[in-house]
């Protein structure tokens, strides 16, 4: 496993207005590892998380990705975002096309790469993910939770170095919710690095190597599941958790 991270933040800070959304973040993430970043809303995870493809540009700091610094250079951002995955809340899949032309489209494009093997990328991700079946079907057939497996799908089939998923199941019902992380759970375990900005606290026990807990924009706790959920050290963290771990 390379020394070097995946992805490095260097000292970022965002602000909205006069909503201070990072204040000086730092970060690491390491090739196969998997970050889960937890805390309030409105702590600064997602901000955070979009800050790593330059959904949203830091307004001081830096941050680099696979050793590459991510600048104002169109072709350089989009070069590297072609090397990372991002599954949001809501599932962006296309009302017209099927699953499968879904899953192909990007690939097409972005990519390159000719139709057939297209599609046999998108068949092995659909089996990886549990629906090979929906095919041929269109999204609005589909349930929010096989919605969500099939933008995991697409994201796979591009054949990412990393991983970010934003809240993957905030929109989905509770009975949704477990196929999803199943899902991610495997991802996990595959050695893909990964980065979840989550309210699922069973899933960072189970599949994160660290654990960052944020808080007004600063990360207040950083540590091993085992040192976040069971010893936290932050007041803040060991507050918050007991409100979450209540419920």
């Amino acid at each position: 496993m390379s020394d070097r991270p995946m992805i490095e933040i260097k000292n970022i800070y965002k602000q909205f207005g006069s909503v201070h959304a990072l204040n000086g973040v730092s970060l690491n993430i390491y090739p196969g590892k998997v970050m889960v970043i937890i805390g309030p809303s409105g702590s600064g995870k997602s901000t955070l998380l979009r800050c790593m493809n330059h959904m949203e540009v830091e307004d001081k700091g830096e941050v680099w990705v696979d050793g590459d610094h991510l600048n104002g250079n169109q072709a350089h951002l989009n070069r590297i975002r072609s090397e990372m995955g991002m599954v949001f809340q809501l599932f962006n899949l296309y009302p017209h096309l099927t699953v499968l032309e879904n899953i192909t489209l990007a690939q097409r494009i972005v990519k390159k790469i000719s139709k057939q093997e297209a599609l046999k990328n998108a068949m092995e991700q659909l089996n990886r993910v549990g629906i090979a079946e929906k095919a041929n079907v269109y999204p609005q057939k589909l349930s929010g939770g096989q919605q969500q497996r099939v933008a995991i799908a697409r994201a796979l089939a591009m054949k990412p170095k990393i991983m970010l998923f934003d809240e993957p199941t905030s929109a989905l019902d509770p009975e949704m919710i477990k196929e999803v992380l199943d899902v991610m759970l495997l991802l996990a375990k595959e050695g893909i690095t990964m980065v979840v900005v989550t309210h699922e606290m069973g899933f960072a026990r189970a599949a994160a190597d660290e654990v960052i807990f944020m808080d007004e924009g600063v990360i207040v706790e950083h540590g091993t599941p085992e040192q976040v959920f069971d010893h936290p050290v932050h007041p803040r963290t060991k507050q918050f958790l007991s409100q979450i771990l209540a419920h």
